[in-house]
């Protein structure tokens, strides 16, 4: 905030009373969390503790219902009038990935504004080490992780889930989670014929979010001096240098670079082919010389390069298009209830509430664990 006033020192005031009321909607959003862990949807509050509460939730939680009615833009007309200040509040909409009047407002408090709130965290060794953890909970409590094993169909009989199919394998079980894209899980998995033909034009119709374009660099220069993240909002990219959040990605006096870009994944032709390829390689350098911009030499510095396009996501994710965060997260899209209308039959992930983004997928996954266990409250015992 103190940055933020010397340079727009007009707007001091504003800026102050703006992050003051965003703490305090940012507050309100986790109030009840301390019972589930995590904040509900309004259908699950009404579930889990009662219609009164949900009736009573505006007066409870004023601030951020507000921000729940509103897109980013609203809210930031209210404060401000520099387009400028605007703008750069808007720099992280990437991790959102619509523009300010699509975002909700509540979306951008808890995935952007937080940032300036409580700060950004990174897992220590990589992202891999936050999945390798989980692997290491699950296996330490007597389950199985079995990677390799791609879901070719989700068993269903009479509107109720049997199991899963992996190659000849058959797995039974009364309760499938499925963390797959919506439309992978009922269009591909399920199978039409076991849904409504109402519910099947719904999850057609939902649009999938942006894809994006990235290159990643193992570069031999000392980049300590530069911020972890810079965000180019001219030309409309990321550089994450990752080594300078963790020092363990790269050896002394060399970095872990990552560039990044919003992409379409109609843009790229089919994977393997003599374009597709080609394409890929113009991209890289066409991004890797924007970087350099911000970074000089940067390209002579290069050791190791990999990149990926949008249907390089979709190839290892299974994500329609792409897709980085599923579903489109403007504040229109209806994103489909965790509980489907195969009875057993879960979603977690991105495609369901709150939305795209680790922390938003791990709320999913909490929320249907406490409903599979009949939302027990947690005691000291």
């Amino acid at each position: 905030m103190t940055k933020l006033s010397e340079i727009f020192p007009e707007e001091k005031e504003n800026i102050y009373a703006f992050f003051d009321e965003a703490k305090r909607a940012y507050e309100e959003c986790y109030k009840d969390a301390e019972i589930y862990d995590v904040p509900l949807p309004a259908e699950l509050i009404v579930k889990v503790f009662g219609a009164k509460k949900l009736l009573n939730y505006p007066k409870e939680h004023p601030h951020f219902y507000d921000w729940m009615n509103k897109t980013f833009k609203q809210k930031l007309d209210e404060y401000f009038k520099n387009g400028n200040l605007k703008s750069l509040l808007c720099a992280l909409s990437g991790y959102i990935g619509a523009k300010p009047d699509k975002i909700p407002a509540s979306s951008a408090l808890t995935a952007m504004v937080s940032y300036y709130i409580h700060g950004g965290y990174f897992p220590k060794g990589g992202a891999q080490n936050f999945a390798n953890v989980l692997k290491e909970f699950i296996e330490s409590h007597g389950g199985k992780v079995l990677v390799r094993h791609r879901v070719d169909r989700i068993l269903v009989e009479n509107g109720k889930v049997r199991g899963v199919k992996v190659g000849n394998k058959v797995f039974i079980a009364p309760i499938v989670v499925a963390n797959a894209n919506a439309k992978t899980t009922f269009l591909e998995l399920v199978g039409e014929e076991h849904l409504d033909d109402r519910f099947v034009e719904y999850i057609k119709r939902l649009k999938m979010s942006l894809s994006c374009f990235a290159v990643f660099l193992g570069v031999d220069a000392d980049l300590t001096k530069y911020p972890t993240i810079i965000v180019d909002l001219d030309d409309g990219y990321y550089v994450v240098i990752n080594s300078n959040a963790d020092s363990s990605l790269a050896p002394n006096g060399k970095a872990s670079v990552t560039i990044l870009t919003s992409a379409n994944y109609h843009d790229f032709p089919e994977r393997g082919t003599e374009e597709y390829l080609r394409k890929k390689k113009e991209y890289a350098e066409k991004l890797i010389k924007k970087a350099e911009k911000i970074i000089p030499d940067l390209s002579r510095r290069i050791i190791v390069q990999d990149a990926a396009t949008p249907k390089t996501f979709e190839r290892y994710t299974s994500m329609p298009e792409g897709a980085i965060y599923a579903f489109d997260q403007s504040i229109n899209t209806k994103r489909p209830y965790f509980k489907t209308p195969i009875k057993g039959l879960y979603l977690v992930g991105a495609s369901t509430f709150p939305g795209g983004g680790i922390e938003a997928v791990v709320i999913s996954g909490i929320i249907c664990a406490n409903d599979i266990c009949n939302w027990k409250i947690k005691t000291n015992a």
